[in-house]
């Protein structure tokens, strides 16, 4: 069923379907529905066959995994954005996806995307940036989980929350708590011992209100000047220049050459 006008600028405005042409933009249209859902409704399952890429309008995501007994929060979505997009390359979702609180979503048949794929550059190019982008954002992930411990984690999580709701030191846990522990690895009795062991590093918590009295120790406390900033609003495909792919690679040389300088990381 074709959108109404006001739902089809709606859809015109999401980035991943800003430079179609109208042609494209059209049968986008026809096909597409938007629709909302109540908190806590399950959209698709893991393994199953993917009929629709769902793109976030309102609301939030979860992504998770299930097996046997045990179960993991992967991601949350809560930006403008399609959610899981990798369902593309064989038409099968990865993962489990439940709404956490009441969510406007736009549907479009994946036969419809794959059609404008094949018809349209722009649209084929958006869809290689926002791959790229969900990679980035995944090999992120895999590090901090890795590399990181659970009250860095935790810390880093509290500092971004703070930025995301404007920095003011005050923010509400946008989820339930078991959520929120899900999400960064942690069970819920860690998580409750990690707010309590941030309180030295100035962060309070009562119920769902978090306060950040002290950024500074808390930043130390999550470890965060150790790490390469992790650039989020990156400059579209389109855009990239040689000569800034060139800059970039003369910096990883320059630090590969310093690490070589250095006597504790010299081979063997």
């Amino acid at each position: 069923m074709t959108l109404s006008s006001s739902d089809a600028n709606r859809a015109r405005s999401i980035p991943l379907f800003q430079n179609l042409s109208d042609k494209c933009l059209s049968m986008l249209l026809k096909s597409a529905s938007l629709r909302c859902f109540p908190a806590r409704i399950i959209l698709f399952t893991e393994r199953t066959r993917a009929k629709f890429l769902y793109t976030l309008l309102q609301g939030s995501v979860e992504l998770f995994s299930e097996r046997h007994d045990r179960r993991s929060t992967i991601a949350i979505i809560r930006s403008i954005r399609p959610i899981l997009l990798t369902s593309i390359f064989d038409n099968i979702n990865p993962l489990s996806a439940c709404t956490l609180e009441r969510s406007e979503l736009l549907s479009v048949p994946l036969k419809v995307v794959h059609e404008l794929i094949d018809s349209d550059v722009s649209f084929a190019r958006a869809i290689t940036y926002e791959l790229a982008q969900d990679l980035s954002k995944t090999i992120e992930d895999f590090k901090n989980d890795r590399l990181r411990t659970s009250i860095e984690r935790l810390a880093a999580w509290v500092l971004r929350s703070d930025e995301d709701t404007g920095g003011t030191g005050r923010f509400v846990i946008p989820y339930g708590k078991r959520v929120l522990a899900s999400q960064l690895g942690m069970t819920a009795e860690n998580l409750s011992r990690g707010f309590a062991s941030l309180a030295a590093h100035g962060v309070a918590v009562h119920g769902r209100q978090v306060s950040v009295s002290d950024r500074t120790a808390l930043a130390e406390c999550a470890c965060i000047g150790d790490v390469a900033p992790v650039y989020e609003d990156a400059p579209p495909l389109a855009h990239w220049q040689p000569d800034g792919r060139k800059r970039a690679y003369s910096h990883l040389e320059t630090k590969r050459a310093s690490k070589k300088a250095h006597p504790a990381l010299a081979p063997d």
